[in-house]
């Protein structure tokens, strides 16, 4: 995958509804598809471009039979319906899937090298000298 299309899925997840099936991984959930069928399932994984992917799924066409699936896979265009189980306060989770996407990633103490000791201690001669320490 290149670098551009990552960029892309995360723009999509923090500006687009995307985010909304994505803070419902790992539950369980019925989805209503375009061509009135419905599949249950627990989410187990959502792209950036809304790409469903459910595991232990139930398919259930429009005449009401149910087959049982291992995994089911959604594209985004076939998705009418999320229904949301009342348990889930939709706007804290939104929140919390946002916040967790822009928090930044502390940086990696640097090694002090010869160089950078050295620096260090001429510069704290120079502040000792012009009494600034």
């Amino acid at each position: 995958m290149s670098a551009a299309s990552v960029k892309r899925e995360i723009y999509r997840s923090l500006n687009e509804l995307v985010c909304l099936p994505q803070c419902l991984v790992g539950q369980n959930i019925l989805i209503d598809m375009r061509n009135e069928t419905s599949v249950a399932g627990k989410i187990t994984n959502v792209d950036g471009f809304m790409t469903i992917f459910m595991k232990n799924a139930v398919y259930i066409d429009e005449l009401g039979k149910h087959y049982q699936m291992e995994e089911f896979m959604i594209y985004p265009r076939c998705v009418r319906y999320i229904h949301i189980p009342e348990t889930i306060t939709i706007v804290p989770a939104l929140e919390e899937h946002i916040a967790k996407m822009t928090a930044r990633k502390p940086k990696n103490p640097t090694k002090m090298t010869f160089k950078i000791k050295r620096a260090r201690q001429y510069q704290q001669q120079t502040l000792a000298e012009n009494k600034m320490v």
